[in-house]
């Protein structure tokens, strides 16, 4: 027993690195452990030898990556059949597959975007970092003039009409901004946003943007010949800004987001493979098409990626994430042609960090602090549901994936509906039944991706059994806030529901309050106080602060509508947070809304568009907090709309349309200056 005992640890500890070790590294390292010193012989044998018993490999997730030359088949198979699947019922020898048709608040001395998650910035199409201000043209329309004074020899100002990016340098303390420079665009391009941070600013172009979820998502047609590009400028000196690197993909943008140095950019292509028939409506020209593909590289197939006109590789299709359809959760899904892919783009280097790709749908993303959620409402199946994929945020590596009943809806304010907090990815899906009594269902998740397995835990469910809302009550207003969440439903009145997330496993709904109308856009102002945006019981703009020091019976503090006295208003806020602005301070905070109104008066039309300006005072006692009117700005009638942006820095203001661009003081808001067109 002795001598068998030996051998073991001497072959144990001296085995040679081959290939026998490699196979059996967890078992040997644990042996060599409780065998302690290796070599020198002597002692006794443990009285109860240990029985060693290999740890099972880490199981495969829905998603998985190619073998050699399996992405390149993976993409041209599921092309084939989906050009197939287009065609008329030429030919009952071929077998064709159908496609069914889809049915944070700021604490520094300035405001800066309204973003999804504080830590987590969006591209939009005005920035400022505390003394330069850069404003973009609206996509959907041209912009205000402004007078420069200088620019740079390697800026060349743009005929009128064309479009460009203008750069202000501000005075604060006097209320006031000085044009330095622009930035001329090409008359095909068009700025998506903008990102400035630490005397850099990246300028997000596309040549087509296609929304956030529907049909065309399974279209390839939407996403061919498109070219989106990410262009670097040094801003040491803003009156001569240098081009310092251009990221130019070929796709159509679906997504970006900035954290730290890394600049996210989500894309979706379709590649076009000259001589593929689209629509093949005889035999002969199926084969023809099957012949085709079987030649295609994948070189073909990939987006083609440079960095200053010179071409660079970081996708391999082998690489490219697909579907596993030996896995649980594979259900048959139409075939799509076209290729999402994630790249990490340094904004100080303009070099790409990390790359990924799926050849599979994705339809909404959300980027955390730590993960990356990709999701597809499944269109095409009768009783919908969305797919959920997680990815490490620093590397891109896959975490799981799951499938959640009801719809995981995106775009606008829609993207609070998911949210990344303390190792757990929670969210809210909404289910039409067909229940005449009850027509929608709302879920709230919490899931966990598991430390080692590509799977993804199910911790929590609220709304299955008993749901979230009253019958018929369609979903609103949704905030994810550390250990609570705020959701809002609506038909006739507004129920507010606080939601105790503490223990995950348990989420419960805490309390609820009923008042008139709803809200879209809720904001977190502290643990005892919540603001919410939406509309009142006329669908009129309303402002209302909520007590929520005791979360299970909240109150509403303080109520204002905007535009009551007119026929109609509405403020761009209830759909895009970029229109709301938020600065926090220490005995109050600040915040603006924009809304436009109007009516006949003297049997004339008349609208008026404002700029509403607001304290939230005595925030650290809840039940003496309150929202005060400060005043209003003016604006010319028609500029408030999805492009209308403020920005406050200590008492200056500075207001963004489309038409104006007025600066003054918070103090005195209707002495506002045009400075934007003087």
């Amino acid at each position: 027993m002795f001598q068998n005992y030996d051998l073991r640890r001497q072959l144990i500890c001296q085995a040679p690195r081959g290939a026998w070790l490699a196979q059996a590294t967890r078992w040997v390292a644990l042996s060599c452990l409780l065998l302690q010193a290796c070599g020198g012989g002597g002692g006794s044998p443990p009285s109860n030898p240990v029985v060693i018993t290999p740890e099972p490999e880490p199981a495969t997730g829905l998603w998985v990556q190619s073998t050699s030359g399996g992405g390149l088949q993976r993409y041209t198979e599921g092309l084939n059949q989906l050009v197939q699947s287009r065609s008329a019922l030429f030919d009952d020898a071929i077998a064709l597959t159908a496609v069914a048709d889809a049915p944070a608040a700021e604490t520094a001395g300035f405001s800066s975007t309204y973003t999804v998650d504080a830590a987590v910035d969006e591209y939009d199409i005005v920035k400022y970092d505390g003394s330069i201000l850069a404003v973009a043209p609206s996509r959907s329309s041209c912009c205000f003039i402004a007078e420069i004074d200088v620019v740079a020899d390697a800026l060349i100002a743009p005929p009128a009409g064309n479009s460009e990016i203008r750069l202000f340098s501000t005075q604060p303390q006097a209320g006031s901004a000085t044009p330095v420079s622009t930035i001329a665009l090409a008359e095909d391009q068009r700025a998506e946003g903008l990102y400035l941070q630490e005397g850099t600013l990246q300028v997000l172009l596309s040549t087509a943007w296609w929304g956030t979820f529907g049909p065309r998502f399974i279209t390839p047609d939407y996403w061919v010949d498109q070219q989106v590009s990410i262009i670097h400028y040094d801003l040491s000196n803003p009156s001569s800004p240098t081009k310092a690197s251009t990221t130019t993909i070929e796709g159509a943008l679906v997504a970006s987001r900035r954290l730290g140095d890394d600049i996210f950019l989500i894309t979706r292509h379709a590649p076009k493979i000259e001589g593929l028939i689209a629509y093949p409506q005889t035999a002969e020209e199926a084969a023809a098409n099957e012949t085709l593909l079987a030649s295609v590289s994948a070189e073909q197939v990939l987006p083609s990626i440079t960095i200053d006109d010179s071409v660079v590789s970081p996708l391999s299709l082998d690489e490219c994430y697909r579907i596993d359809p030996e896995h649980e959760l594979a259900t048959p899904t139409p075939s799509v042609s076209m290729i999402t892919t994630l790249l990490a783009i340094s904004a100080s280097t303009g070099e790409i960090k990390q790359s990924a790709c799926t050849l599979e749908p994705v339809s909404g993303v959300y980027l955390g602090q730590n993960l990356i959620a990709l999701t597809h409402v499944r269109w095409d199946l009768d009783n919908g549901g969305t797919l959920l994929h997680l990815l490490d945020r620093s590397n891109f590596n896959y975490r799981g994936s799951e499938q959640l009943a009801g719809a995981l809806y995106s775009g606008g304010n829609a993207d609070f509906r998911v949210n990344e907090f303390d190792g757990t990815v929670r969210l809210v899906t909404t289910e039409r039944t067909d229940d005449p009594d009850d027509l929608w269902q709302h879920r709230l998740y919490i899931l966990s991706p598991h430390e080692r397995d590509a799977e993804i835990e199910r911790l929590g469910l609220l709304g299955e059994d008993q749901n979230i809302g009253k019958p018929n009550e369609d979903l609103y207003g949704v905030r994810f806030m550390g250990s609570r969440a705020y959701l809002v439903t609506f038909e006739r009145i507004d129920p507010l529901y606080v939601i105790d997330l503490s223990d995950p496993r348990q989420p419960t709904i805490a309390g609820e309050l009923e008042v008139p109308g709803f809200s879209d856009l809720l904001h977190e102002v502290s643990s005892d106080l919540l603001l919410g945006v939406g509309g009142d019981a006329r669908n009129r703009p309303k402002i209302e602060l909520y007590n929520i020091a005791n979360i299970s019976q909240p109150q509403s503090q303080s109520l204002i509508s905007l535009g009551a006295e007119w026929y109609w208003s509405y403020t761009p806020a209830r759909y895009d947070r970029h229109a709301f602005t938020y600065l926090a301070g220490e005995e109050s905070d600040r915040f603006t809304v924009p809304y436009s109104g109007g009516g006949l008066v003297d049997n004339t039309y008349v609208q008026e568009d404002r700029i509403a300006l607001f304290e939230i005072q005595n925030k650290a006692n809840p039940a003496a907090a309150l929202i005060a009117p400060v005043g209003e700005v003016t604006l010319s009638s028609g500029s408030v709309d999805g492009s209308t942006r403020v920005v406050i820095d200590s008492d200056a203001l500075y207001v963004i349309t489309w038409t104006d661009l007025l600066s003054g003081f918070w103090s005195n808001p209707e002495a506002m200056t045009d400075f934007g067109t003087e």
